[in-house]
């Protein structure tokens, strides 16, 4: 999934003649997409169960990537993309409730997805270094593996859970850590919209923008491995709050590919810390994990959303990468204390309704 996100923006203007603000409306829609399909599948995992939701996810999303191979206009790329966003919701939050009930630790579950981007990244680039189009034939092969290794889930025992079609509860008892991730990832969703280009102008070339890539999943792999499962959630999320900021003001500073590098290993503690604490918390604190996990995601959807928005109105304003940093430095330390002020509200875990 993530090795096709990469190279979407420099397909659409390197390679189809789009300019920034038509990558900023493409990445805008694919999180809509995947923001609609997180809530809707979140809660049908719940329903329904873990597997048929993981196993149709990873199908359709097999599909929707192969679907990248054919498009040679923006509009097409546009419709495609859409699609394929819709289709990689399906499956995070149910995925998140089988792998915490299967009594795995989170640390662990999201350290295999940092593994899967760094080496799905790195294969993909040196594919794109042939033909662009190669790094999404990459994609669609390790969904499909995905899919065919999704249908080897165990069945697990566990309560049927009511959830009702708006789940005013688990948004109450979650508010804390949704607001503050949509603060923090809607700002760096505005970073990552034009990164590849940003990359690409730093001097990087198919390969090099996978190598940096790749450092920050190596380092996201270290982190959750060796400290997060260590580490009270609040704390977690607390430091990959600050840590955020530091990281968006150093990418300021870079003036070539290979200056950005070590940044992106202060990027990949940051965003271990935040996402594994986040998903500890909505995990650990709720019985209808599916939902719960569902709207963690469909929260990091939104934020994609609104993250091209604010990117194409700061590039508007000043056609430069470094307002919208800064404004991700900012925006990070506004969730840290939103997080701090507002989590000791929310310390008590209140189970919802469960039917036997």
């Amino acid at each position: 999934m993530l090795s096709a996100f990469t190279y979407i923006p420099i397909l659409a203007r390197d390679t189809l003649g789009a300019d920034e603000l038509f990558v900023s409306l493409l990445v805008g829609a694919y999180a809509a997409a995947s923001f609609f399909s997180s809530y809707i599948f979140g809660r049908a995992g719940d329903i329904y169960g873990r597997r048929i939701v993981v196993r149709t996810g990873f199908l359709v999303s097999t599909a929707s990537f192969g679907f990248l191979l054919l498009a040679n206009t923006p509009e097409v790329l546009f419709i495609v993309r859409v699609v394929g966003g819709f289709s990689v919701g399906i499956y995070p939050g149910a995925l998140a409730a089988h792998a915490y009930e299967s009594e795995m630790k989170m640390g662990r579950f999201a350290s295999f997805g940092a593994v899967g981007w760094g080496a799905g990244t790195l294969l993909a680039g040196f594919a794109a270094g042939f033909n662009i189009y190669y790094a999404f034939l990459m994609s669609s092969i390790f969904l499909a593996v995905a899919f065919g290794t999704a249908m080897t889930l165990p069945r697990l025992e566990r309560p049927v859970v009511y959830v009702p079609r708006f789940p005013l509860a688990t948004l109450k008892r979650n508010w804390s850590v949704y607001l503050a991730v949509l603060t923090r990832h809607s700002s760096a969703s505005a970073i990552w919209t034009l990164w590849p280009l940003f990359l690409t102008d730093l001097g990087g070339n198919p390969f090099m923008v996978a190598v940096v890539q790749a450092s920050n999943s190596i380092a996201q792999v270290v982190v959750m491995v060796a400290l997060t499962d260590r580490i009270d959630y609040r704390l977690l999320i607390k430091v990959g709050m600050l840590s955020s900021a530091v990281t968006f003001f150093w990418f300021t500073l870079a003036t070539n590919i290979v200056e950005i590098i070590p940044s992106q290993f202060l990027l990949g503690f940051a965003w271990a810390c935040l996402y594994v604490g986040a998903l500890k918390y909505v995990t650990e604190r709720n019985e209808d994990r599916s939902t719960a996990s569902g709207l963690l995601t469909s929260t990091m959807s939104i934020s994609m959303v609104l993250g091209p928005v604010m990117a194409a109105v700061l590039y508007s304003i000043w056609p430069d990468y470094v307002p919208i940093m800064l404004y991700a430095a900012l925006m990070s330390v506004v969730g840290f204390l939103i997080f701090q002020v507002s989590n000791s509200e929310n310390d008590l875990y209140i189970a919802p309704e469960t039917v036997e």
